[in-house]
């Protein structure tokens, strides 16, 4: 095979129809709107007319190409990954100008559709000895109050995870510690189910899911109901948003509220409460992807909620947070739109920030 035949296959195989190929190797697939979630991949959903993949639990995602998305989602290498969406095996057939690889395993489905899902092993990051990064992270940079990031982790709801990670350097050995935030999922039980990994770098972003996390998500009731019943639920694509829109809070309204992290834009957990009777009010991100999000699931924008963030230009919940802390005079509460003289402020102020 010449250069330009192996261009053509690889690029017939970027190509190719993802959802047709979960479709054939038996997934079990839910379509909301225009996406379709796979539900032995949770987080991870395929928008068929774009040929789109995304997965919200590690920001990642492509266009027109299916190769990246069997590599990086599904593990396999360059070579199956074209074997799997063409059938056509490349290890002897690339040109010179191109290094052969290992052979493709032969894959087959994840398992029949009517079989019983596998149980998913949870596998929850230790705790660390303290939480003087998470603090640290959390207030300095964050600028989420003492008392708050205090009250998530005395209710069992959130602790520093610490990992240790040893290379060798220059012929010598080096020991590294990497310390995340955990915010810990649990069922009705309390009982933790699953949970959503925050970075403490200030320099380096990093956001994560706990191994073995299934359909949960990240839930925080300050004032449960007398009938244990949430009455209206906040929505937000991070508990760093959830935390800096609680910062705001005034907790005598807040009997009954719950207020959820989807760790993106997942709507299944929303969607649930919605049928159960909750009132959903969406505070995701100020931007495109999160008004499409809304006007496919039908979750509404509370009137306040585009008070706070979409009439002042903010983006989310923390970017308005650290604002405030830069400019305690700045009135946040006020009803009508910023004038064009403040919002090229506050834009220069989050420039000179990057």
């Amino acid at each position: 095979m010449d250069k330009e035949e192996f261009n053509e296959l690889v690029k017939s195989a970027r190509e190719t129809d993802l959802l047709t190929y979960f479709q054939e190797n038996n997934y079990n697939i839910m379509k909301t709107g225009d996406n379709y979630y796979i539900k032995e991949i949770p987080g991870f959903c395929i928008n068929q007319k774009k040929n789109q993949w995304y997965h919200h639990y590690i920001n990642e995602g492509r266009t027109n190409n299916s190769i990246d998305c069997l590599t990086i989602i599904l593990g396999l290498s360059f070579n199956q990954a074209v074997f799997e969406l063409t059938g056509k095996d490349i290890t002897d057939m690339r040109s010179e100008s191109y290094p052969k690889k290992y052979a493709p395993q032969y894959t087959s489905p994840p398992r029949p559709k009517n079989n019983p899902e596998e149980k998913k092993v949870l596998k929850m990051p230790e705790q660390s000895e303290n939480m003087h990064n998470l603090f640290a992270y959390f207030c300095q940079t964050r600028k989420i109050p003492y008392s708050i990031v205090e009250e998530f982790v005395h209710a069992k709801l959130l602790y520093q995870s610490q990992n240790t990670v040893n290379i060798t350097i220059n012929g010598i050995p080096q020991t590294f510690k990497n310390a995340n935030a955990v915010f810990v999922h649990r069922n009705e039980k309390g009982e933790a189910v699953g949970g959503e990994v925050q970075g403490c770098n200030s320099f380096k972003r990093y956001k994560g899911i706990v191994a073995g996390t299934g359909e949960s998500a990240f839930m925080f009731s300050p004032f449960p109901a007398k009938d244990g019943k949430p009455k209206r639920a906040y929505i937000f694509e991070s508990a760093i948003d959830l935390m800096s829109f609680y910062t705001f809070c005034d907790k005598k309204k807040m009997t009954g509220v719950l207020l959820i992290s989807m760790a993106g834009l997942k709507p299944a957990i929303p969607k649930k409460l919605q049928k159960e009777g909750v009132q959903i009010i969406s505070c995701v991100d100020n931007d495109d992807a999160g008004r499409k999000f809304e006007a496919e699931n039908n979750f509404l924008r509370s009137e306040s909620v585009k008070n706070y963030l979409d009439y002042k230009g903010f983006k989310d919940w923390n970017e308005l947070l650290v604002f405030k802390s830069e400019n305690p005079d700045a009135n946040i509460m006020e009803k009508n739109p910023v004038s064009q003289e403040q919002k090229t402020e506050k834009t220069n102020f989050f420039s000179r920030r990057k």
